[in-house]
C-alpha cells in the first residue's frame, strides 16, 4: 500500500469501526431469528475438535466437514476463539466486527488501483460507508431497513446472519484490485498473489464467489479492447490456481453435493433453467456490448467498471422471486454488491463535481456537508445499536432447551426447527436430525422429513411422526409452543403430540417428548430382505420409511450396541448370522470403511440415505467403523498442496 494512502485507509476503517464497535463486546445478540447460531456453533465445535472434525455428527445425521459450508470464517472464528481464550459467540462477533470494518477501506483501494483519483476513491469508500443505494432500487429492501438512511450491509449480517457473506463482500475488492496489478505487471508474482486472495473468496461463501465471478466479468468488459484477451488470461490463470489452492477445502465430492441440492433448495432457479440459460446469457452478453461501447467514452476504467457491475447485478437482485424465477440461485441476496458498483459511481460523480466548482466556493461545499455527514454517522450508529444488543441467555428458549437437552439426552439426536435448531449448537454438541445449510444433505429422507412432522394433516400424519422420527434414529422431539421465545414455531398445532410421546421436559414454551424409549442405539440388526435397496423414485415417502421402522423393531433380530469413540469412529457390536446385515442411522457418504476382526467389509447405501453393512460374521461380532475422508479426499489435498507450492515460486520469482 502506498504511503499517501494510509491515512484514507485508516479513517474509513476508524469510521466504520465507530459503527460496528458493539460487535467487539457481544457474546449473544438478541437476533435469535438470525442464522448465525450455527456459524457460532461451527466455530464452537472447530474450537474444541482441532484435528478431529473431519466427519461433522451433529447435522443431518452426520457429513463431511467440507460438506456444512465454506469452512474460512468458521476455522478464522475457531482459531480466534482457541488463540485468545474466547468463547465462539465472541469470537465470532469479533471476526465479522473487522471484516465489516475492512469492506469500505479494501473498496477505496480498489478505486485507486483501477485509476481514480483518490478523492473520489474515497468519497465512492465514505459512500459505501455511509448509504446503502440498494434501498433506492428495492423497495422491499427500504422497509426492511426502516427507511433510506440506514444502514443495509450491517442490518443483514447481523439481523439475518449473512457474516459469511458480507466477509466475501470484503475480500471481493481485494481480488479486482490484485488482478488489475497482475494485467499491469504481467509478473508471476502478482498473478500467484490474485490467485491467492480469490482461493480466500472461494472458502469463505458461495453467493460471494458468485457476486466475484460477476465482478472479475465487468472488470475483464472494462478493460481497454487491446487488453482484454490478456485480462481473460490472467483471469482464467488465477482461477485455476485459486481452486487448486481451496480444493481441500472445497473438494469435487463437496461441489457435486452442493449442486446436486440446488434445485430442490431454490426454486426460482430450478424454475428459469427450464427456458435454458437465455436470459443469462442475454444479460452476458448486453454487459459485454455495454463495455465495449463505454471504452468509447472518456469514462475512466473506476467508472466503466462501477457502471458495469451495477448494470448487471442490479437486474439480477431486482427481478429475483425465490418462488418463481431467479438468474442465479438465491441471486436477491446480491442487492448488496451492486451497491459497490453504485457508490463507485457516486464517489466519481461527486467528485467531479467538487473538481469542477470554484476553488474559493471548496470550503463552502465541504461545511454543507459536515451536517448530513454527521447525520448519516448517526443514523449508522443508530441501526449498529438496535441490532447488536447482549441478551439474557436464560431468558431464551432456545438457550434453556438446548442445556437441558445437553444435560439429559446424552448425545442423543433430537429433531428441533426454526430458530431453536439454528442456535442449538451454538450452546452443545447436542446432534440434530436437521441443522443448518441442507446444501451438504445426503440423506434423500431428510428432504420430505420435516414438512411430513411439521404439518398438522389430522391424526393419522401425527402418527405418522412416530414412524419417521424412529426410522430416523430421532430421541427426542423439541415443539415450540405458543410461549416459547422461538422466532418461527414452524410446527403446527404443537399440542397434538399430547399423547402420541411422553414429556420429558417442559420450559419457556418448548415441551421436550421423548420418541424412542425402546430404541436407544443408531444401530440395527436387520435380514438381507430387509434392506431398502436403493430406487429410482424422486423422493424417499412414509412407505419405505415404515419398511425400515418395522425391520428396526423386528422381535426375530438381535440388539446392536452403537457406541462412538470419537468423531468418524464407531464400534458396533451384536450377536449375527453369517448373512445379517447392519443398518446404521448415519449419512452413508462414500468414504465409510467397515472392518470385522481387520478385514473390509462391504458398506453399502440405502434408500433412505443411510449405511447398511455386510458384517459376514457369525456369533458375537464387533464392526469398527471409521470415516478416513471422501474417496476423493486425498486428491483434493494433493492439489491443494501442489497448488500451494506453485504460488509459493511464483511469489518468490521475480520472472515476467
Amino acid at each position: 500500500m502506498a504511503r499517501s494512502n494510509v491515512p484514507p485507509f485508516l479513517l474509513l476503517l476508524a469510521l466504520n469501526l465507530s459503527v460496528c464497535w458493539r460487535l467487539f463486546k457481544v457474546e449473544f445478540t438478541d437476533q435469535f431469528g438470525s442464522i448465525e447460531g450455527s456459524w457460532i456453533g461451527l466455530a464452537r465445535y472447530l474450537s474444541r475438535h482441532w484435528g478431529d472434525a473431519g466427519w461433522w455428527p451433529i447435522w443431518h445425521c452426520g457429513m463431511p466437514f467440507q460438506d456444512t459450508y465454506v469452512p474460512l470464517l468458521h476455522v478464522a472464528a475457531a482459531a480466534t476463539a482457541t488463540l485468545g481464550h474466547l468463547s465462539a459467540g465472541r469470537a465470532y462477533h469479533g471476526v465479522i466486527g473487522m471484516t465489516y470494518a475492512l469492506g469500505a477501506p479494501t473498496l477505496y483501494l480498489m478505486a485507486v488501483r483501477l485509476g481514480a483519483n483518490r478523492g473520489a476513491a474515497f468519497l465512492s469508500a465514505l459512500c459505501y460507508s455511509l448509504f446503502s443505494p440498494s434501498v433506492l432500487f428495492m423497495p422491499d429492501v427500504a422497509r426492511d431497513v426502516g427507511g433510506y438512511w440506514f444502514a443495509r450491509r450491517l442490518q443483514v449480517m447481523t439481523v439475518y446472519g449473512e457474516g459469511p457473506h458480507v466477509s466475501a463482500m470484503t475480500l471481493l475488492p481485494v481480488v479486482i484490485l490484485a488482478l488489475q496489478n497482475a494485467l499491469d505487471r504481467r509478473t508471476r508474482r502478482a498473478l500467484a498473489l490474485a490467485a491467492i486472495w480469490m482461493g480466500l473468496v472461494f472458502l469463505t461463501n458461495i453467493p460471494g464467489t458468485m457476486a466475484l465471478s460477476l465482478a472479475v466479468f465487468c472488470w475483464i468488459c472494462a478493460q481497454p479492447w487491446k487488453r482484454q484477451f490478456a485480462a481473460w488470461r490472467i483471469a482464467a490463470t488465477a482461477a485455476v490456481l485459486a481452486y487448486g489452492l481451496a480444493c481441500y477445502g472445497v473438494p469435487p465430492s463437496s461441489a457435486f453435493t452442493v449442486g446436486g441440492n440446488v434445485g430442490a433448495m431454490h426454486r426460482g432457479f430450478s424454475n428459469s433453467l427450464k427456458h435454458g440459460p437465455v436470459w443469462l446469457v442475454l444479460v452476458l452478453g448486453c454487459t459485454l456490448l455495454v463495455g465495449y461501447l463505454l471504452q468509447r467514452t472518456r469514462l475512466p476504467l473506476v467508472a466503466r467498471f462501477g457502471f458495469l457491475y451495477l448494470g448487471l447485478v442490479a437486474p439480477m437482485a431486482v427481478t429475483a422471486r425465490v418462488e418463481s424465477f431467479e438468474l442465479l440461485p438465491q441471486v436477491g441476496r446480491l442487492h448488496l454488491e451492486l451497491e459497490m458498483g453504485a457508490c463507485l459511481l457516486l464517489g466519481c460523480a461527486a467528485w467531479a463535481v467538487y473538481t469542477r466548482i470554484p476553488q474559493w466556493a471548496h470550503p463552502l461545499v465541504l461545511a454543507l456537508c459536515f451536517a448530513p455527514l454527521i447525520f448519516q454517522v448517526t443514523n449508522y450508529r443508530t441501526s449498529a445499536r438496535t441490532s447488536i444488543r447482549p441478551v439474557d441467555l436464560k431468558t431464551r428458549s432456545e438457550y434453556t432447551t438446548a442445556i437441558w437437552l445437553d444435560q439429559n439426552l446424552h448425545g442423543g439426536r433430537v429433531y428441533a426447527t426454526g430458530s431453536t435448531a439454528f442456535w442449538l449448537n451454538a450452546f452443545t454438541d447436542t446432534p440434530q436430525l436437521i441443522g443448518c445449510c441442507d446444501q451438504g444433505m445426503a440423506v434423500p429422507a431428510l428432504e420430505n422429513a420435516p414438512f411430513k412432522i411439521n404439518t398438522d394433516a389430522g391424526p393419522m400424519y401425527t402418527e405418522a411422526t412416530r414412524g419417521w422420527l424412529i426410522a430416523l434414529g430421532v430421541q427426542a422431539l423439541v415443539v415450540n409452543g405458543p410461549d416459547s421465545t422461538d422466532e418461527y414455531k414452524d410446527i403446527q398445532h404443537p399440542q397434538r403430540f399430547d399423547g402420541v410421546f411422553p414429556v420429558l421436559h417442559r420450559e419457556h414454551g418448548d415441551t421436550i417428548y421423548q420418541v424412542t424409549p425402546q430404541v436407544t442405539t443408531l444401530a440395527h440388526v436387520i435380514r438381507p430382505e430387509e434392506r431398502l435397496a436403493p430406487h429410482p423414485k424422486v423422493s424417499v415417502d412414509y412407505p419405505d420409511v415404515l419398511k425400515y421402522w418395522q425391520a428396526m423393531v423386528n422381535p426375530v433380530n438381535p440388539p446392536a450396541e452403537f457406541t462412538w469413540l470419537r468423531n468418524g469412529s464407531a464400534r458396533i457390536r451384536a450377536k449375527l448370522r453369517k448373512d445379517d446385515l447392519v443398518a446404521v442411522q448415519v449419512a452413508g457418504v462414500p468414504g465409510w470403511k467397515a472392518l470385522v476382526g481387520g478385514a473390509r467389509k462391504p458398506v453399502m447405501k440405502d434408500a433412505l440415505g443411510f449405511l447398511v453393512i455386510q458384517p459376514e460374521c457369525e456369533g458375537d461380532c464387533t464392526v469398527d467403523l471409521t470415516w478416513p475422508g471422501r474417496p476423493d479426499l486425498p486428491f483434493a489435498a494433493g492439489i491443494s498442496l501442489l497448488s500451494l507450492l506453485v504460488a509459493a515460486v511464483m511469489i518468490r520469482t521475480t520472472v515476467p
